[in-house]
């Protein structure tokens, strides 16, 4: 959730790009971690990582407008680095569902490197989700996999509700979780992110669609707080943080908005052939002149973005389209 104070990013120098994955842009392969929050240290300098920014500039008074959009755009901080020792699973409290007698397990993710997480997010996932996710990794990754013991399955329900067999599971996806996350392959691996995020996330753009922005925006941030806690791509990340926008926006929440806009614009980097930029620009422009603030920096690197590219505003989908619009190859392909 957002802070009152303005925020600042930083930079690791361990965060994680896997060599031999260059077919999109090098953003899309930065793991990191955080959140909407005031960091313990800042070690950010301008021109590096966390700044939009574009070459070319003709004269004295863009390379003052870049200053102003940096300056502005920095300061929304999600921390961007990664370490896979830092995160902790937790699987704890089965619930039992009274009416289908189906257990589920609700997995907490931790990051321990500065002390206790204050930030909670957690999921409820049954043995059947645990078991898809296994048997996808075993599949695509055996050599991770084999060495990896996955609790079998048992006949009756009885059984599956015996106490016994429920802690004993429990202590084995939470060992399972924890074993695998270490694997960089496994952390972007399709069923991955489909056993954390992906079902909050599309269920989210479904009530965005109907209008029911409160729950929309309750999943959105619970899946977004899991994805950089568990190092998503960055344009998933981008994505997620554009439909938050949408949803606040509708909502008449303008300033936290803002907030959030710039937050993916500042981790959008000089990623500017990134479908979402133009829009968040563009979005983020309108919002400050609602809001009443400074919209000159961010406006003047609207134009000079437009230029670069080719693409005008005025001929792209807008935010909420593309919010809208997210998962609809998955359905029309299904």
């Amino acid at each position: 959730m957002l802070m009152e104070s303005r925020c600042q990013w930083y930079v690791d120098d361990c965060t994680e790009v896997n060599p031999d994955d260059r077919s999109e842009s090098s953003s899309d392969s930065i793991s990191f971690n955080g959140q909407l929050v005031n960091p313990i240290r800042t070690i950010i300098h301008p021109g590096e990582k966390g700044i939009v920014y574009i070459g070319d500039i003709d004269s004295d008074d863009e390379e003052k407008d870049v200053d102003s959009f940096e300056s502005i755009c920095k300061g929304h901080g999600i921390s961007i680095y990664n370490d896979p020792c830092n995160v902790r699973f937790e699987v704890f409290l089965p619930r039992i569902d009274e009416q289908s007698k189906r257990v589920f397990y609700c997995i907490m993710v931790l990051r321990t490197e500065m002390g206790i997480d204050k930030d909670k997010v957690s999921v409820e996932r049954r043995y059947s989700d645990f078991r898809a996710l296994y048997k996808s990794l075993k599949k695509d990754l055996p050599t991770i996999l084999k060495d990896i013991n996955f609790p079998k399955r048992v006949l009756g329900q009885k059984s599956n509700l015996d106490p016994e067999l429920i802690e004993s599971r429990r202590v084995e996806f939470q060992a399972f979780l924890q074993t695998i996350y270490q694997h960089y392959e496994v952390r972007q691996h399709p069923a991955f992110r489909e056993f954390f995020y992906l079902p909050g996330l599309r269920e989210a753009t479904d009530f965005l669609i109907g209008g029911e922005l409160n729950n929309s925006l309750e999943l959105l941030l619970n899946s977004l707080h899991l994805q950089v806690k568990l190092c998503d791509k960055v344009r998933e990340v981008i994505a997620t943080l554009a439909a938050v926008v949408v949803v606040l926006e509708a909502q008449d929440n303008l300033e936290d908005a803002e907030h959030y806009a710039m937050a993916a614009l500042d981790l959008a980097q000089d990623d500017y052939l990134c479908s979402y930029v133009i829009p968040l620009l563009d979005t983020a422009v309108k919002l400050r002149q609602k809001l009443q603030m400074d919209k000159k920096g961010i406006e003047n690197h609207l134009f000079r973005v437009q230029r670069m590219t080719g693409l005008d505003v005025d001929h792209m989908f807008s935010l909420r389209a593309l919010a809208a619009m997210r998962f609809q190859k998955e359905k029309t392909s299904s």
